[in-house]
């Protein structure tokens, strides 16, 4: 039987491994949950043009486009958007996504959000200038409730 190691133990291929299945996981669970309020899913795509990926394009119940990034994971110390490099790489995004000429609204699902300091400050004024329409901890069920107005 192998023996149990903490993230923290495992060689870096082995963590990076756990990290993608982690995220593949959260990537499931934010499809589930966008389904469940009835958003069709029109999957992943890739904008070469800006070097921007979407994880999921969706269509909402109210016939609105959306463009969701997916940044979370269900283990680590610091998961979600908990990590500044990781809030950078989603404001990053929103803001490259000013390059196209019209977009739908760009909302990142997080498994957690930071509490204070840099990063919930880069996320407020990402949010203040445009480069993201929100941010929503899929675990909060009062946020995810406004996936309802999009």
């Amino acid at each position: 039987m192998p023996e149990y190691r903490s993230d923290l133990s495992l060689r870096p291929s082995e963590f990076q491994s756990s990290s993608s299945r982690q995220g593949r996981r959260f990537a499931e669970q934010c499809d589930d949950l966008l389904a469940s309020y009835g958003f069709e899913l029109r999957n992943r795509i890739v904008l070469p043009e800006i070097g921007v990926e979407i994880d999921q394009h969706a269509v909402s119940p109210l016939g609105n486009e959306v463009w969701f990034e997916y940044k979370g994971s269900i283990q680590g110390t610091r998961p979600g958007l908990k990590r500044t490099d990781t809030v950078k790489k989603a404001v990053a995004n929103g803001a490259l996504l000013g390059g196209l000429e019209v977009h739908p609204p760009y909302v990142v699902l997080a498994s957690h959000l930071p509490d204070s300091g840099a990063g919930l400050a880069m996320l407020k004024v990402a949010r203040d200038l445009g480069y993201i329409s929100d941010v929503i901890c899929v675990y909060d069920p009062a946020q995810v409730n406004r996936l309802r107005n999009l």
